[in-house]
């Protein structure tokens, strides 16, 4: 049975056009699914099945250079656990309600969007940081390695996880946000006991998301699947299949009502294959640790593959240096402007453990401070600088910036 509270507004409500309004519930599409009237290389949005698509950030309050884009915030651990942490206490509902408590002044700031994962992230566990003195992947067992996953050894989903998914998935879509679910990812795909199982979950998930009508995601499928190889366990399963793992995920929704946009994102490599992007609904990069340079051109030589191109993970800001805010301001503009979106990865905040996603009072910043006071900054500093990009008027700073 379908839950009709996550979709019960029977009118369009564009994406973010009303900032403080509630329950604005969305769908979320691309141009290229459909069909030739419609901007391929576009996002389009809806508030039910009968209502029109528009594109997103459509309407007066929104800079008419970023409609059909899309301004997200990568905050994978936003579901986490980790089944085999006893260093320090941990409660993971605790930590997707804190991520949940968070979610107004993003949209306030132009963020139409969050990446969140199955298989978690990097925790950035360190014993100096956050005492915690183990390794991220699931591959060094029980002692010192990590368990955050949302599948059972066969495919199965963990009920935990998913009522924790669902919660999130309900907030994002009554702001009207955009929820790119990442499947799986490198440290955690081997608490999979088998390809077929790998292919259960991936399924699995999608007939869950069918099940509670959850119209605002879209699907990472594997989260920079073009890694090399050996980073993949299955006998490289994910990486050499992932075409297929896309199919197996895409017919579930043939006797639904609607479907998902789904894609894979490459590794920082930037490759995308022409018969992948031509299987998927949007091309999904990631530029870590590339120039801004490498990546417009990525961007210009994918646009003709007439799908969206979304940065969905661009670390760029690990130190919170001035120098590193003005890189990350210039390509944030030039993806937000030129392709069709950028996420913001807040990597020592919100992305690591025991994970943040508050914004402090300033977005002012010095070199000379302790990174633990640099890093909340820069999240503000650039969620601020999002909102200039992304809204006509953005909100005022609540204390002086950058």
């Amino acid at each position: 049975m379908r839950l009709p509270l996550l979709f019960a507004c029977p009118a369009f409500v564009g994406l973010l056009t009303a900032l403080a309004a509630p329950a604005v519930a969305i769908e979320i599409s691309t141009g290229s699914m459909l069909g030739p009237r419609y901007k391929q290389d576009r996002f389009y949005v809806r508030g039910g099945s009968t209502a029109a698509w528009e594109l997103t950030y459509g309407g007066g309050r929104f800079r008419r250079k970023v409609r059909g884009s899309l301004a997200m915030v990568r905050v994978t651990q936003g579901v986490f656990d980790d089944e085999w942490l006893n260093e320090r206490s941990y409660d993971a509902e605790a930590n997707t309600d804190r991520l949940i408590e968070q979610l107004d002044l993003y949209k306030q700031h132009g963020i139409g969007g969050i990446v969140v994962g199955l298989q978690g992230g990097d925790p950035g566990y360190a014993r100096e940081v956050n005492g915690v003195a183990r390794n991220a992947s699931a591959d060094l067992g029980e002692k010192s390695g990590a368990l955050v996953s949302a599948y059972n050894p066969d495919g199965s989903l963990k009920p935990n996880w998913m009522a924790r998914l669902d919660k999130l998935l309900l907030a994002a879509n009554q702001r009207g946000l955009v929820v790119c679910l990442v499947l799986f990812q490198q440290d955690q795909d081997e608490s999979l006991a088998s390809r077929e199982a790998i292919v259960n979950a991936a399924s699995n998930v999608a007939r869950h998301l069918i099940e509670i009508n959850a119209r605002n995601v879209m699907l990472d499928v594997a989260d920079a699947w073009d890694e090399p190889e050996g980073h993949w366990d299955h006998r490289w399963f994910i990486p050499r299949y992932v075409e297929y793992l896309i199919r197996a995920v895409r017919d579930q929704f043939q006797h639904a009502d609607f479907t998902l946009p789904i894609g894979a994102s490459s590794g920082s490599g930037m490759l995308y294959p022409i018969s992948l992007a031509r299987l998927c609904d949007m091309v999904l990069l990631q530029g870590d640790g590339r120039t801004a340079a490498d990546k417009l051109a990525r961007s210009r030589q994918f646009k003709q593959y007439g799908r969206p191109v979304l940065m969905v993970s661009d670390s760029n800001g690990e130190m919170s240096t001035k120098a590193e805010l003005e890189r990350e301001r210039a390509i944030a503009e030039a993806y937000m402007q030129g392709a069709s979106g950028w996420s913001y990865v807040p990597a020592r905040t919100a992305n690591r453990f025991p994970f943040d996603y508050r914004l402090p009072e300033s977005s002012a910043i010095e070199d000379s401070w302790p990174q633990a006071k640099r890093h909340p900054a820069y999240f503000r500093a650039m969620l601020e600088h999002i909102a200039k990009i992304v809204l006509r008027k953005p909100p005022s700073s609540a204390g002086k910036g950058n």
